[in-house]
């Protein structure tokens, strides 16, 4: 299953309607940009530009 770290503007939700349309199981991690959830250790550890949506493959 794909983990899907999201916060709702534009570019994330194009990604979101992706990932629904090819019928790919995922779960979305609401990722709160406003306060800086992107920046912590453990969201750079998957994406480390810090940016949103990243998504990471659960094995």
């Amino acid at each position: 299953m794909l983990k899907l770290y999201f916060h709702p503007p534009p570019n994330p939700a194009k990604v979101a309607l992706y990932i629904e349309e090819t019928n790919t199981p995922y779960e979305i991690i609401v990722t709160d940009a406003r306060k800086g959830d992107q920046h912590t250790p453990e969201f750079r550890a998957i994406n480390s530009n810090g940016k949103t949506p990243a998504p990471q493959n659960r094995l």
